[in-house]
């Protein structure tokens, strides 16, 4: 697994927002995260956002961003649009589902999928 790219946002456009528009939170795109273990990932919106949370770091594939974007092809956007926090490459992130893994010394849950909001 390689990582393409690492996103945070300090606060939700539209997470917990039904009935009310979208907040204007802008995705930031930085080379290093702190990941604290039950926390999340620090400076992020989900860092603390509610115990026994299971969403405090999202992953997205680039093969599945890039096969979005072939049906799409007159869109061209960021993988950071999803807004997802680490783009990774290189492995079947559903396989991870239910499973422990590491990436960079960190060990990972991964809890399940990660829907849109």
């Amino acid at each position: 697994m390689v990582i393409e790219q690492i996103f945070i946002s300090p606060g939700h456009n539209y997470f917990g927002h039904a009935g009310r528009p979208p907040d204007d939170f802008p995705l930031q795109e930085v080379e290093r995260i702190e990941c604290v273990a039950g926390h999340g990932i620090r400076g992020d919106r989900f860092y603390d956002y509610k115990d026994d949370y299971h969403g405090q770091i999202t992953f997205i594939s680039r093969e599945a961003f890039d096969a979005l974007q072939a049906k799409f092809p007159t869109v061209q956007k960021s993988p950071g649009v999803l807004r997802r926090n680490v783009i990774v490459s290189g492995i079947d992130l559903t396989s991870l589902i239910g499973a422990e893994f590491e990436l960079q010394g960190l060990r990972f849950v991964g809890t399940g999928p990660c829907r849109p909001c």
